[in-house]
Parts: structure tokens; C-alpha cells; sequence
């Protein structure tokens, strides 16, 4: 259209107007790809009878462009570089992770997640290709947004509702406000509880022989009495019914519990969010009543000393846990090697 509409004599201005784009895009693309005598022609004498530009020249420079990448590339299989993002996938984080981790080292490291996501799915097919793939959280053979399912909801007697939670809760003021819900395993049969603290994140599972209310109520108090009582000011659920006996709950963990609405799940969306990422331990297929409190633990705290983006690339651990106790930035450069970013040359 770009040269049709020039050899009719149309102006740069005109051109833009009539394709919906930006003068400047229409103006840069001919200062690449056409002569300055076509551009800005003299005024006197007789004027060209058509416009240097091709489109068919301008699109080949394109493609020959595009090909060849304007700076060499920071990650490449193989490299010192490669080997710890690895090593960092292999330890359940995710790309972004990877990267926040290497941003907060003494001497940090620039690397876009996306640049690693890139680097796994333009790899050719084959063994090594495979077995990248299968250390991402998800391990889709191409990349592709997350599915939304249908969030079913039971009626609750004496229900407080999130509606009537203050202001500090929802703006994530102070530590120590929950969020709850139940994940379940094979044809539904199984089940896990899980809870999120608002503010830091902190995940802590609970171990459940069944989804009946009294082993719920049982079970997530036993839990969340772990926690001194600054650490235990509410819970936020969804409309389940295995909630059902939160007043007992609310008095033996001298806690509030609220209610979120139905089918909102973006009113507990960290509880949502972390049962997600437990999917790469609790598979949905699984039998988890196979998973004792100790397993549900360990698995705990490999999620709260996972780095978030959230939290500034901090662990949950390090800002839930007494000060000191845990520092994200050691720990992960012990766990992965990393003493300086000379040796991975960059």
C-alpha cells in the first residue's frame, strides 16, 4: 500500500492518515529503504515519475535484518550463563525467578525471563529440548495462556463477608491476615489444605484424611496455631462447605474468618495464585492423602523460599521469619554456586 499509494503522489502525511498509522512510521520506513532524491526531490526541474521504494526490496531487508541479531546473545546452551539458569529451574524456580535471583546478586546480572523462555522453545526438537520443557512449571510443549475453570461454591451459615473486611486487610497494611482453600487430588478424593499469609506470602499446608468440616476445622487450627497470635489476625475462605464449622475455628485459633464471594477467586487471589504453583508437587492425578504432614512441610517451605517478583525478589521466609533468620540473595547463591558474574561471563 506504501508504494501503491506513492506512486500516485500521495504524501507521507496522506499515506499515514489512509493505513491508520503514525506519520513517523511511514516516514522512518521510507528514510531505510528509499533514495533521498525520491524523499525530498528539488524543487525546480522535472520530478520523478515513480518512488524508489519497493516493497518487495524493503521486505527482504527485513527478513535479512531480523536474521541477524544486533547484539550477541547473553544466553546461549552451554554457557556459564545457561548452566545456572538451569541449575536454578532444576531447583523449582520458575524463569522469572531466575532472573529476579540474578538481578539481586552483589554483582547482579540483567536477564529477561523472557529471554530464557525463548531460549527454550526455539530449540530445536529433541532430547535437550524435552527435558528443558519438563523443568518449567506448566511443561507445555508451546507456550500458551493459563485456563480459568469453574470455581463451585456451598452455603455457609453465619457467614461474615469479605465485604465487612477492613480497609488494612485489603491493602495489605499489616502481617498476619490468611487466606484459605482446599486442593484436591485424584476423582476428588483426596485433599490438602492450604493457607497464605496476605502480606509476605509465607505458605503453610495442612494434612487432611477427608473434606468434612470437623477434620477442616481440626486441621487448619492445629496449623495456624503454629503461629504467635500477631501472626494469626483473620482468614479469608471461599464458599465451601468444609468451612462450614469456621466459628469453631474462629474460637480455638482466635481468629475472623471471612467469606469471599461466589465464583470470585480474585478476591483470594495469592491463595489462588500458590495453589497453582503447588501443582507442580500435589498433581491434580495424584492420590494426596499419600502425603504426610511432614512431606506437606517440606513442600511448604520450598515455595517460601522461592524469590517473588511480588516481594522484590525477597523469599516469603525472609520477611515472615524473625529478622535474620533467612536471607533469600545467601541462600540461593550458595544453592546454585554463584560467588561473582565474572566467571559467567557477563
Amino acid at each position: 500500500m506504501i508504494q501503491t499509494q506513492l506512486l500516485q503522489g500521495f504524501t507521507p502525511s496522506a499515506i499515514a492518515k489512509n493505513l491508520s498509522r503514525p506519520r513517523s512510521c511511514i516516514t522512518r520506513e521510507l528514510a531505510r529503504n528509499v533514495k533521498k532524491l525520491a524523499l525530498h526531490p528539488r524543487p525546480v526541474g522535472r520530478p520523478p515519475l515513480t518512488s524508489s521504494y519497493c516493497s518487495v526490496r524493503a521486505n527482504d531487508r527485513a527478513h535479512r535484518l531480523a536474521i541477524k541479531p544486533r547484539s550477541p546473545r547473553k544466553l546461549v546452551v552451554g554457557n556459564a550463563l545457561w548452566v545456572k539458569v538451569r541449575q536454578g529451574l532444576e531447583s523449582g524456580l520458575s524463569p522469572e525467578q531466575v532472573a529476579g535471583l540474578l538481578w539481586r546478586m552483589d554483582q547482579p546480572i540483567s536477564l529477561s525471563h523472557e529471554t530464557i523462555y525463548q531460549a527454550i522453545y526455539v530449540m530445536p526438537k529433541g532430547e535437550l529440548r524435552t527435558e528443558m520443557i519438563a523443568l518449567l512449571r506448566q511443561g507445555h510443549n508451546k507456550r500458551r495462556p493459563r485456563a480459568r475453570g469453574v470455581d463451585r461454591r456451598g452455603q455457609i451459615p453465619n457467614m461474615t463477608s469479605i465485604d465487612l473486611r477492613p480497609a488494612d486487610i485489603c491493602e495489605r497494611l499489616v502481617p498476619g491476615h490468611w487466606e484459605g482453600d482446599h486442593i484436591k487430588g485424584s476423582s476428588n478424593r483426596s485433599q490438602v489444605g492450604t493457607l497464605v499469609e496476605r502480606k509476605t506470602r509465607y505458605v503453610a499446608l495442612v494434612h487432611l484424611k477427608d473434606g468434612t468440616a470437623d477434620v477442616t476445622t481440626k486441621g487448619f487450627g492445629t496449623i495456624l496455631q503454629r503461629f504467635a497470635a500477631g501472626w494469626r489476625k483473620s482468614l479469608t475462605y471461599d464458599q465451601g462447605k468444609e468451612m462450614s464449622g469456621h466459628e469453631q475455628l474462629a474460637q480455638d485459633a482466635q481468629i475472623t474468618v471471612y467469606f469471599a464471594h461466589p465464583h470470585s477467586p480474585w478476591e483470594r487471589g495469592s491463595n489462588e495464585n500458590t495453589n497453582g504453583l503447588l501443582r507442580q508437587y500435589l498433581p491434580k492425578g495424584a492420590d494426596l492423602s499419600t502425603y504426610s504432614q511432614e512431606d506437606l512441610d517440606a513442600i511448604a517451605w520450598k515455595l517460601n523460599t522461592r524469590p517473588r517478583k511480588s516481594l522484590g525478589w525477597k523469599a516469603p521466609a525472609e520477611l515472615f521469619l524473625p529478622e535474620g533468620a533467612f536471607d533469600t540473595k545467601t541462600y540461593w547463591a550458595d544453592k546454585l554456586g554463584i560467588t561473582n558474574s565474572v566467571a559467567l561471563g557477563v
